[in-house]
C-alpha cells in the first residue's frame, strides 16, 4: 500500500510541476496564483494550496500566501523533464502510430509518468531529436532549465495579410478542433474580418473561407 501511495504522490507532483512550467512560459510571468493553478488542474483552491505547500517543502517552488508560487531551479528542471517526456511521446504517437492529436495527448498523459529517461532518449534518437511536437510547441532538450513560449497570437495579426501558423496552443480542449479544421503548423491563412461583437473571425485558407471564434484565434500563433 505504501508503494502505491508513493506512485500517486509522484504522479501528482509531476502534473503540478508540468502545469506550472507551461503557465510560467509566458514572457515576464514569474508567479502563478493558487486560483490559476486550481483552474488548470480542475481542483479546488484548497487542494491546490495544500499541494503547493508540499511542493515548497520539497524544494520545488517558493510560495507566498495570497500571491502565488514560482519555480525553484529544482522545480523547473523536474517540470521540464516531464514536459519533454510528454511532447516526445505525443510526437512518437502521432508520427509513428498515426494517432490523432487528442488521442496522442491522452495516451502521453498516462505514459509520461512511467516512461524511463532511457526510453525517452531512445525515442528522441529514433525521431532524430525533433525540436517541436506536431502542434509546433518546443520539445525541451534534456536537462533544460528554462522555457519560454515563442510566437505572437493571431489575435494580434493584421487583416488581409497571409500568415503562416507556427504553433498551436497546447490547450487540450482546442487541439482536436484545430486538427479537424486543418489549422496546423505550416498552414497559411488570411484573416478577413474580426467581429468583436459576435466573437467571430472570418479567415481564408487556400481558396476556402471559414468562420472561427476569437477564442480559437487566441490559441493560434505565427
Amino acid at each position: 500500500m505504501g508503494k502505491k501511495g508513493s506512485i500517486l504522490s509522484d504522479y501528482t507532483i509531476e502534473n503540478y510541476l508540468k502545469a506550472i512550467v507551461k503557465d510560467l512560459a509566458v514572457p515576464d510571468k514569474t508567479k502563478i496564483t493558487t486560483g490559476e493553478l486550481a483552474a488548470l488542474l480542475s481542483v479546488t483552491s484548497g487542494t491546490a494550496t495544500t499541494m503547493i505547500k508540499k511542493l515548497e517543502k520539497e524544494g520545488y517552488v517558493t510560495y507566498v500566501s495570497h500571491h502565488g508560487c514560482s519555480l525553484t531551479a529544482k522545480g523547473a528542471e523536474y517540470g521540464l523533464r516531464i514536459l519533454r517526456r510528454h511532447r516526445l511521446l505525443e510526437t512518437f504517437l502521432v508520427k509513428v502510430l498515426n494517432l490523432d492529436w487528442t488521442r496522442a495527448h491522452e495516451e502521453a498523459e498516462r505514459l509520461e509518468h512511467s516512461a524511463s529517461d532511457w526510453l525517452m532518449d531512445q525515442i528522441a534518437l529514433f525521431l532524430e531529436h525533433p525540436a517541436k511536437d506536431p502542434s509546433g510547441n518546443i520539445i525541451p532538450s534534456k536537462e533544460q532549465t528554462s522555457y519560454l513560449l515563442e510566437g505572437t497570437s493571431l489575435l494580434e495579426a493584421p487583416l488581409h495579410e497571409e500568415i503562416v501558423i507556427s504553433r498551436v496552443s497546447s490547450d487540450d480542449k482546442m487541439v482536436n478542433f484545430f486538427q479537424q479544421e486543418h489549422l496546423v503548423p505550416g498552414v497559411a491563412l488570411t484573416i478577413l474580418k474580426k467581429d468583436e461583437n459576435t466573437g467571430l473571425v472570418a479567415i481564408k485558407v487556400g481558396q476556402e473561407e471559414k468562420t472561427i471564434s476569437l477564442l480559437a484565434l487566441k490559441h493560434l500563433f505565427y
